[in-house]
C-alpha cells in the first residue's frame, strides 16, 4: 500500500515539474523609445500542457533610483486598477502587455510583468525601458542623395565635354575647308593667266579636279 502511494506521489511530482517547465512568460530584455512617442512592452504567457487560466496581471516599475512601484494591475474578478503614480492616465494593459502613452524621460527603468495563473501559479519577467531625448536622423537616405548627385554631375560633365569637343572639331574643319577653297581658286586663276601655253596644260593638270576647274578647261578648249 505504501509502495503504491509513493509511486503515485512520484508520478504527480514528475507531471508537475513537466508542466512548470513547459509554461513560461516571455518578455524582451530591453526596449528603446523616444520622448513623446508611445511604447508597448510585450508580455506573453506561454501555455504548457496544462491549460492554465490567467487570474491576475500586474506591472511594476523600478526606476534607476528609487523603490519599486505598482503602476497598473488587472484582476479577472475586480478588473483594472491604476494606482496614483506619475504614470496614471498614460498606461493601460493589453493582453497582458503594457502600453505607455507619450513617453517621458522619467519613464525609464525596469518594468516587471507578473502573471498569476490557476492552477500553475505565478510567473514574471523584466524589461528594461531606455528613453532617449531625440530620434536620430535617418542616415540611409543621405548616401543615396549623394550618390545621385555625383551621378548627375558626372553625366553633365560628360555631355559638356562632348559638346565642346564636337564644336572644336567642326570649327577646325570649317577653317580647313576655307583654306582649301582659297588655294583651289588661286590655282585655277593662275592657269587662266597662262592660257594657250604648254605650261598652262601642266599647271592645269596640277589644279584640283573640281567641277569649277573642269568646266573652265572645257570652255577654253572649245574657244580654241
Amino acid at each position: 500500500m505504501k509502495t503504491g502511494r509513493r509511486s503515485l506521489l512520484i508520478l504527480l511530482w514528475f507531471n508537475t515539474i513537466h508542466v512548470l517547465k513547459s509554461q513560461d512568460i516571455k518578455v524582451p530584455p530591453e526596449v528603446t523609445r523616444y520622448v513623446g512617442h508611445d511604447v508597448t512592452l510585450p508580455c506573453h504567457f506561454i501555455q504548457g500542457q496544462n491549460d492554465s487560466k490567467i487570474t491576475q496581471v500586474q506591472w511594476a516599475l523600478k526606476p534607476p533610483e528609487g523603490e519599486e512601484i505598482i503602476i497598473i494591475a488587472f484582476s479577472s474578478t475586480y478588473g483594472v486598477d491604476v494606482p496614483e503614480t506619475f504614470l496614471k492616465g498614460r498606461v493601460e494593459i493589453e493582453e497582458p502587455s503594457l502600453i505607455i502613452r507619450d513617453v517621458e524621460k522619467a519613464d525609464a527603468g525596469s518594468y516587471t510583468c507578473s502573471i498569476t495563473t490557476f492552477p500553475s501559479g505565478s510567473f514574471e519577467g523584466t524589461t528594461n525601458l531606455v528613453v532617449q531625448e531625440q530620434m536620430p536622423v535617418q542616415m540611409p537616405m543621405l548616401p543615396r542623395m549623394i550618390a545621385v548627385g555625383v551621378f548627375v554631375l558626372i553625366v553633365l560633365t560628360m555631355f559638356t565635354t562632348t559638346y565642346f569637343i564636337i564644336a572644336r572639331i567642326r570649327r577646325e574643319a570649317s577653317v580647313k575647308d576655307s583654306v582649301y577653297t582659297g588655294e583651289q581658286k588661286n590655282t585655277c586663276l593662275f592657269s587662266l593667266f597662262l592660257n594657250g601655253s604648254l605650261l598652262n596644260h601642266i599647271l592645269l593638270f596640277q589644279c584640283p579636279l573640281t567641277k569649277a576647274c573642269l568646266s573652265f578647261r572645257y570652255s577654253q578648249s572649245s574657244d580654241e
